[in-house]
């Protein structure tokens, strides 16, 4: 009866806590909110939505440290939640934004949003509460950007590759490389990337004998002049070409899902190295971060071993694999493609 009438007066004056959770428990004079895990939750989302931390989490529910299970019940320490500053106004994350288009949407900047909300990176969760703190004009009519503007420049939007994004536009790899001045296949949310030729330049990709395209070469046309095709020297690959492309849909292709861990002492690494059960040494595998749909792609450095410790995993990735999914969680849950 009594946890009975905890549970009422809880639920009166923090009606908020029982909207994200299954109830309420008071242990020693303090107040839990007991929480179902969901499918794809995370420990970094769950201690956003209640207001706290992951380590106090950890404190209170230390099994959790292996990982989630969806239906797990987790005890989360109540934290009330701040009244609303009237000199701002209160966003919440919609799926697909990001940093860079909330600072637009807003005409503020990205380090005053991380200045006014406490925040170290630019990492987002959907439903997530974000303070804008200048007044803007016109708040009605704000809209996030286009991903494509009419100045030939695109906008790099959540799920998007420099494969998607030449054959959206109709253009080759190493134009995009080069228009852009970029070495690797790796581009970030919110880039800007530019997608059409400079005017009063040409762009004269050519193929070799081999069947190879040369890096392009932005030749500028004076008057009276006629364009000289220049070329570069034949470029050999250094390594195997990556395979994975968004076209190509058949039986060979495997997708698995689960969580990934980071490979221990590889901190100093700049390379994206990953541990797998099955793909061969050398396979390139995509890795997606389901909590925020960033990508990698990786190359197996060897097999990942079978023991008790492991047995939940699907991958193990380098350090630097680990910043590029913008990963926070010792474990969180990823989806890998890759093909036979």
């Amino acid at each position: 009866m009594i946890n009975e009438l905890i549970f009422v007066g809880v639920s009166f004056f923090h009606p908020i806590v029982l909207q994200d959770s299954v109830g309420t428990e008071t242990v020693n004079g303090k107040i839990f909110v007991i929480h179902q895990v969901g499918e794809k939750e995370t420990l970094y989302g769950i201690s956003r939505r209640y207001g706290t931390t992951v380590e106090t989490i950890l404190q209170y529910n230390p099994t959790a440290d292996g990982g989630l299970e969806i239906g797990q019940i987790l005890k989360v320490p109540y934290v009330p939640k701040r009244p609303v500053r009237p000199e701002g106004t209160l966003h919440t994350v919609a799926a697909k934004e990001t940093m860079f288009s909330i600072s637009q949407a807003y005409h503020v900047t990205i380090d005053e949003i991380k200045q006014w909300n406490n925040l170290t990176d630019n990492s987002l969760s959907i439903g997530q509460e974000i303070m804008i703190k200048k007044p803007a004009t016109s708040m009605g009519n704000a809209q996030t950007p286009s991903p494509t503007k009419n100045n030939g420049l695109h906008l790099v939007a959540a799920k998007e590759t420099m494969f998607s994004i030449t054959r959206q536009h109709g253009i080759t790899m190493e134009q995009l490389k080069a228009w852009n001045k970029l070495e690797g296949n790796e581009i970030s949310i919110g880039q800007e990337l530019i997608v059409a030729a400079p005017k009063n330049e040409v762009v004269r990709p050519t193929t070799n004998a081999s069947g190879m395209t040369s890096v392009p070469v932005i030749a500028e046309i004076k008057k009276d002049q006629t364009p000289v095709q220049t070329t570069q020297p034949k470029v050999e690959p250094r390594e195997q070409p990556i395979r994975i492309s968004e076209s190509v849909k058949n039986s060979d292709e495997i997708m698995q899902t689960g969580l990934a861990e980071l490979i221990s002492g590889t901190e100093g690494n700049r390379k994206y190295l990953a541990l797998h059960r099955t793909a061969p040494v050398g396979t390139i595998l995509k890795v997606k971060n389901e909590m925020n749909n960033r990508e990698v792609f990786v190359r197996v450095m060897g097999k990942l071993p079978e023991t008790a410790l492991t047995d939940k995993l699907v991958i193990k990735i380098s350090k630097s694999a680990y910043d590029r999914l913008g990963a926070i969680d010792s474990r969180f849950r990823v989806e890998v493609t890759y093909y036979k």
